[in-house]
């Protein structure tokens, strides 16, 4: 019974440190999850100065309470290019360019999501340092232990026995003479017991509990010079709680030093993983920054090509509008027999013609506003509107066309591109592994260091005995007879390095390639404006001419839907070419690698002095 209670007593005893632990580890999640984004946030702060216009004060935490759509100016009223759902925007958000650059950097999914893996990977990076600093380890424990022994004791018989020697003994040292007599009588009855068998002895089965437990406190050293040191204190107590109270402690201090002499040895060779993280980091930190770029243009282009499809809708209800007023016209014409049947049904046919455009560009408009929607980050129950100001300002500054050649431009973007100074970085990485590879090919030698410092006695549990220390120091060989993984190894990374000196000049090509066909898409676009433009003017003047004539009975409706169809397709043209030599300025400058991003996700418009600044730096 007493084994049993003393088992539950433990089980409860265990049960309770278990929920403790729980409840201890619980409470600190929050602050390891602090202290993991101080570190890491401090990685990303430090690199950030080798990486130009990375964002500032990095955080994956969004701003509380905030709201995107708070205090923006609403839709006042309907649109008629909608139709009979003109009034359905009534009460939108207005959202300017600028303002949608600032949602998506602050609520986009896709901009968070490239967010969180910079972090992951600056985070991977806290461990592989950490592998280079003191780490402490502490381990313990204990059980109740219960047992059972034989114990074997001496029957009646022979207790007797031993009694009446030890008191023939003292009689014949007080008498002082031999009991000769009763010596042989003791002894006839002895051997006549013996020969009974009551000299046997009784088995008894005697039940223990003890208390065991032992703890370990160690620490290591990861040095950059492929060395290791260990450092760790054993210490061992136990205690019988039943029969005569024992108790037997002791401690070690044990230390131990490892050095590598040819395999593994220097810091260039042991820290090449840590090497290797620290350059990661950076190459992510440009990542980063090169998908800041290619986001901002990204969101320029749809915010433009979503007021775009907003303008065509206007052309094609205004073109829409023409059509109907002309085909009145022609109706009240063809009544007083100016105008056949075969005229009339051409320009009503031309006027479903326009509807059908028209009802089809309403369709794109909207779905393209909800895919933008969601690129901002945004329900697409959002009820939002783009500003048609920032339209109508492309339309009132016309273009900007910057003064650069293509060969400067390419001269820039070689001094410039982040995703080419990363190409060269990994070209030294394939460098510097071709050493580590063949270095691995040496044997291994390594030099040993040990030592130990036992406790005093049975009981010195604190009382570490300096004076019977323990130590030894070797060689530990290994010649390393089967290389062959290690030689398929160095012949991968020699192909490694190679290949990584072709990419860098592959990289160098399509750099070349991609800011001369940016430069060529900008002069096209350029072009396909102005044509756009002298376009849209010669179209007007045709329509107002055919209105004209029209008013005078003298204008043919093969004329008429020619002039109006140019001129609604020559303004759509318009537009479209205004948005494409905009994006086209936009990739323009981030191909050669001087798009700057500024914390609101606002780009910085670039101008001839500030290229040739940038381009010398």
């Amino acid at each position: 019974m007493a084994w049993v209670e003393g088992h539950r007593r433990f089980l409860a005893y265990g049960a309770g440190m278990a929920l403790i632990v729980a409840l201890v580890t619980s409470c600190t999640a929050a602050r390891y999850s602090k202290k993991a984004d101080r570190e890491t946030y401090r990685i990303i702060n430090e690199k950030s100065k080798q990486v130009p216009n990375m964002e500032k004060g990095f955080s994956l935490e969004k701003e509380a309470g905030w709201d995107p759509l708070a205090g923006l100016p609403l839709v006042e009223q309907g649109e008629p290019a909608f139709g009979a759902e003109e009034g359905s925007e009534v009460g939108a958000s207005i959202i300017s360019l600028e303002k949608a650059l600032e949602i998506a950097v602050k609520n986009s999914r896709t901009y968070q999501n490239e967010k969180e893996s910079l972090y992951l990977g600056a985070l991977g990076l806290t461990l592989d340092r950490h592998q280079y600093t003191p780490i402490f380890s502490a381990k313990g424990g204990g059980a109740i232990q219960h047992s059972t022994r034989d114990v074997e004791k001496a029957s009646k018989f022979t207790t007797i026995m031993n009694r009446e020697t030890a008191l023939m003994s003292d009689f014949e040292s007080l008498t002082g003479t031999p009991g000769t007599l009763l010596r042989q009588f003791s002894e006839l009855v002895e051997s006549s017991g013996n020969a009974a068998g009551l000299d046997r002895p009784h088995t008894k089965i005697v039940y223990e509990k003890s208390i065991d437990a032992q703890t370990n406190l160690n620490v290591g050293l990861l040095l950059r010079g492929g060395g290791k040191i260990a450092l760790g204190l054993t210490s061992d107590f136990m205690r019988f709680l039943t029969g005569e109270s024992r108790v037997a402690t002791g401690s070690v201090l044990t230390g131990s030093y490892t050095q590598p002499l040819l395999r593994g040895r220097g810091a260039k060779i042991a820290a090449e993983s840590l090497t290797q993280s620290e350059r990661d980091v950076l190459y992510d930190l440009r990542d980063f920054t090169l998908f800041r770029k290619d986001f901002c243009v990204e969101v320029c282009s749809n915010y433009y090509q979503v007021l775009q499809n907003r303008d065509a809708v206007r052309n094609n209800w205004k073109s829409l509008e023409a059509f109907k007023k002309n085909a009145e016209r022609e109706r009240a014409f063809s009544k007083e027999g100016r105008r056949t049947q075969a005229e009339l049904g051409r320009l009503e046919q031309a006027e479903l013609n326009t509807e059908s455009q028209w009802v089809n560009s309403v369709r794109r408009y909207k779905e393209n506003l909800d895919q933008f929607k969601i690129k901002l980050g945004l329900s697409t129950d959002a009820k939002v509107v783009l500003d048609d100001r920032e339209l109508s300002l492309l339309h009132e500054h016309g273009i900007q066309h910057p003064n650069l050649s293509a060969e400067d431009a390419v001269s820039v973007a070689l001094a410039t591109r982040l995703d080419y100074y990363t190409e060269k970085d990994r070209t030294e990485d394939a460098a510097r592994k071709v050493k580590v590879a063949k270095n691995a090919l040496q044997p291994n030698v390594d030099l040993s260091l040990q030592g130990q410092v036992p406790s005093k006695g049975k009981d010195g549990f604190q009382n570490l005995d300096f004076e019977r220390t323990k130590g030894s120091i070797g060689l530990d060989v290994d010649l390393g007879i089967d290389r062959k993984a290690e030689r398929n190894a160095y012949r991968a990374a020699v192909i490694t390095h190679e290949r990584a000196l072709r990419n860098l000049e592959l990289k160098e090509d399509n750099i070349k390639l991609e800011v001369r066909a940016a430069w060529r898409d900008l002069d096209q676009a350029r072009r396909n404006y102005e044509i756009a433009k002298s376009s849209v003017a010669l179209s007007q003047r045709r329509v107002e001419e055919q209105n004209l004539l029209s008013e005078l009975g003298r204008a043919t409706v093969l004329n008429q839907v020619d002039a109006q169809n140019d001129l609604t397709s020559s303004q759509n043209e318009l537009t479209a070419a205004l948005v494409s030599h905009t994006i086209a300025r936009l990739s323009f400058w981030r191909d050669m690698g001087i798009l700057y991003i500024k914390p609101n996700g606002q780009w910085e418009e670039v101008s001839d002095e500030l290229r040739k600044e940038r381009a010398q730096q």
